[in-house]
């Protein structure tokens, strides 16, 4: 039988960017080391604007909000060591108005 990790297929996708899922959290793709915070707590972000930057075997990796919001706080500072699942900052999704949409993260 052939085994199939959901994880994985969402990753794969289909070739089509729309198919595939966005992250809902800013959290390093691997066990890494945080160069720097672009955001404070209370900044507005949109989609797609740099957060953070973390280095991984050499190289650095800058990570993006995934959607627009306001960043509610900062869990983490330029020199921690961080590992995929932590999530670096917490961004308050806002509508089109800027208006705050339900809990952090939703």
């Amino acid at each position: 039988y052939p085994l199939i990790d959901e994880d994985t297929l969402a990753l794969s996708g289909t070739g089509r960017k729309s198919a595939r899922k966005k992250p809902l959290e800013v959290t390093p793709p691997m066990p890494a080391v945080v160069v720097r915070i672009a955001v404070s707590p209370g900044d507005r972000v949109t989609e797609g604007q740099p957060v953070a930057v973390v280095s991984a075997m050499k190289m650095e990796t800058t990570l993006y909000a995934p959607f627009d919001g306001v960043v509610t706080s900062v869990n983490v500072a330029a020199g921690d060591k961080v590992a995929p699942g932590d999530i670096l900052v917490d961004i308050q999704k806002t509508d089109a108005a800027g208006e705050p949409q339900g809990g952090s993260n939703e």
